[in-house]
């Protein structure tokens, strides 16, 4: 396993970067990345990638997965008097692999084996890749009303980064004339356990103007997998 916070420190050593360089230059905030290294919080794996990318390394490295381009092997060398021939393969024998047992998310530990890296990192790629230019605002927030996540896509529609909104109130970016409706919207969906809804309303783009969206509502606080309330939005002209 990696232990991301010891990891991050020291990738932010071998860079020469502060810890407010590095919060100046990757957009996270300065005790977030102090909470990461100490082993209070554990990251998603997006805030890994714009700390990495500030850094000027990137995820394969953070973790340690094996590079998905194989090194050319090297030209045999005959052998000569102080280098002996290499003996004859082994014959290998079947053996059952185990798999690495996975352990909590915490102290700073990401939940996943090490042999799951390099298929979990293009499995997180293609994903961003698709969502980053995408048109649609993808929120998901906790009982409180606090952001779990934004999707990169938040950063051309709404000119914030996924780390400036997460962990922020969600009606912080609301028209305070569309919060009645908004309040409205979320006291029906706690009483329909998978229900959904639809409404539009307007959200403060980073440079202060207000930006229309259309949005579905829907109740996931049962699905285990989720337990919060997504909301895919998309920018529509005003009325």
């Amino acid at each position: 396993m990696v232990n991301v916070g010891s990891q991050l420190r020291k990738l932010r050593r071998r860079s020469n970067l502060t810890l407010d360089q590095l919060a100046a230059t990757s957009g996270v905030d300065r005790g977030t990345i102090s909470r990461i290294e100490l082993g209070h919080v554990s990251p998603r794996i997006d805030t890994i990638g714009f700390l990495c990318e500030a850094m000027g390394t990137n995820l394969c490295e953070f973790f340690g997965a094996p590079d998905p381009v194989p090194a050319e092997s090297p030209a045999p060398q005959a052998p000569g008097p102080e280098r002996p021939a290499p003996a004859p393969p082994a014959r290998h024998e079947r053996t059952t692999v185990h798999p690495e047992p996975v352990r909590a998310e915490i102290d700073g530990y990401w939940p996943v084996p090490s042999s799951l890296w390099h298929g979990l990192l293009e499995v997180v790629d293609r994903f961003e890749a698709l969502v980053k230019n995408g048109s649609e605002l993808i929120l998901v927030q906790d009982t409180a009303g606090f952001i779990l996540y934004a999707s990169p896509s938040s950063e051309t529609l709404l000119g914030l980064r996924s780390p400036d909104l997460v962990g922020r109130h969600c009606w912080s970016l609301l028209h305070p004339a569309d919060l009645p409706n908004f309040e409205q919207m979320l006291a029906g969906l706690a009483l329909r356990s998978n229900g959904s809804g639809r409404m539009d309303y307007r959200m403060r783009h980073r440079d202060g103007t207000w930006h229309w969206f259309s949005s579905k509502f829907s109740n996931q606080f049962n699905n285990p997998s989720v337990q919060a309330l997504v909301i895919n939005g998309l920018e529509i002209p005003g009325p």
